[in-house]
């Protein structure tokens, strides 16, 4: 009995102690689940980070420059890298030249691609301008003066003659598709008189793509004509043909050349990149000549030419084309995002009086119309498509795949009449 009320006697005495501890216990758990203070050091290295930080947007705002009559704000760079998650475009300020990779996920991790040949600075992918008849190679020039800008999110490189005309060729990364990383470069060339004469002028490009060169065939058009030799397409090839694909299986660059907002060309060469380089403007191609010569072994590259246009004082003309890239063996979605992506958008804004159906079905298409050929210009033709058209839309069971269809082909009829 003794024993029994000692034990009820000690319990009583350590239960406040117990109570204590796992008071404590708790208070402690509540501390450590707060916000700890923050140490010195670390204060510091944060204030250390601000005034870094503080510093670069001081120094960005002091080096800001604006070029009024493209109504840009910029930075002049020697070296910048312009990139996203699956693109990357070298510029090298002093050449004035720039190179292409795909940045491709492999079993090994990533893996960069070079879709343009890295030879001499990426020099043999050039631009050449002829003004009045006298042709300027703008990389190779000693006359013509070149800077490298950084845009927000774009890069320009600036050509400089001393007559006051310049051409600005200007980049920029843009997705095929929302939410997925970018896969298409924008380029828009734009050349500016700000001397005091007016100016006939001509642009070309040249690029030496590598990709094809892994394989006979060394492009291929969207038409899925391949090409072997040298090959020459001039406005109307290119209508149908309307993009060149340069390929090595895995990895693809496409030109897309012809579409909504994309300047129509002259002509598009593809022959050896040597040869590209020697062709006089108006001669030196000659169909069927292979792309191996005693300079190099299958080198070959595309020149894109445009029209020429005048240039007035205080003028400037513009051109837009588009590089696609695709990697594990997909196709590139260049001519995807023209046709898809700019045009339905462009009917929706011009065309707000339509029924919410209309403007839906034609957004909507989820596939490529094949070239329209010459009998679907016929009036007939096209009345007759849009009197199948009208009978879909009254019916009660609309076949919506079917409607899509026709009026994609509707759509592409009328803008190639457009074009005409």
């Amino acid at each position: 009995m003794k024993k029994l009320i000692s034990s009820i006697a000690f319990a009583l005495v350590c239960l406040p102690l117990v109570c204590f501890g796992e008071s404590a216990a708790n208070e402690k758990s509540v501390m450590l689940q707060s916000p700890a203070e923050v140490s010195p050091d670390e204060a510091y290295a944060r204030r250390q980070k601000s005034l870094v930080e503080e510093r670069r947007r001081k120094k960005e705002a002091e080096t800001e420059k604006i070029d009024e009559a493209l109504g840009v704000k910029f930075h002049t760079e020697n070296y910048y890298v312009l990139s996203g998650d699956f693109l990357k475009i070298e510029f090298f300020g002093n050449q004035g030249t720039f190179g292409i990779s795909c940045i491709s996920n492999t079993s090994k991790g990533k893996k960069e691609v070079p879709l343009l040949s890295s030879a001499d600075w990426f020099s043999n992918t050039a631009f050449l301008l002829r003004v009045d008849g006298v042709v300027h190679q703008l990389v190779n020039s000693n006359v013509v003066k070149k800077e490298l800008r950084r845009l927000e999110n774009a890069a320009q490189l600036v050509y400089r003659f001393e007559n006051r005309l310049r051409l600005v060729l200007e980049f920029s990364l843009i997705a095929s598709t929302e939410g997925e990383p970018e896969d298409i470069i924008k380029v828009r060339a734009i050349t500016l008189n700000e001397g005091k004469s007016s100016h006939d002028v001509e642009v070309r490009g040249i690029f030496d793509t590598i990709c094809g060169e892994t394989s006979s065939v060394h492009f291929i058009t969207e038409n899925n004509l391949r090409i072997r030799n040298e090959t020459r397409f001039l406005k109307n090839d290119m209508q149908k043909e309307r993009a060149i694909v340069s390929s090595n299986g895995f990895v693809s660059c496409q030109f897309v050349l012809d579409g909504y907002d994309v300047t129509p060309v002259s002509s598009v060469t593809l022959a050896s990149i040597s040869g590209l380089h020697r062709m006089d403007w108006d001669s030196g191609f000659r169909k069927g000549r292979g792309f191996t010569n005693i300079r190099a072994y299958d080198d070959s590259g595309v020149m894109i030419a445009w029209p020429s246009f005048p240039l007035d004082v205080n003028d400037s003309h513009e051109i837009v084309f588009y590089i696609a890239v695709a990697d594990r063996e997909k196709a590139p979605r260049g001519l995807y995002y023209v046709d898809k992506n700019l045009y339905p958008e462009h009917e929706k804004i011009e065309s707000a009086e339509e029924p919410d159906l209309n403007s839906k079905k034609r957004s909507d298409v989820e596939f490529i119309v094949p070239p329209i050929k010459d009998y679907q210009l016929d009036p007939d033709y096209i009345q007759r498509l849009i009197d199948k058209i009208d009978s879909l839309q009254s019916s009660k069971d609309v076949n919506k795949k079917e409607l899509m269809r026709l009026n994609a082909e509707l759509d592409a009829i009328l803008e190639k009449l457009r074009r005409r």
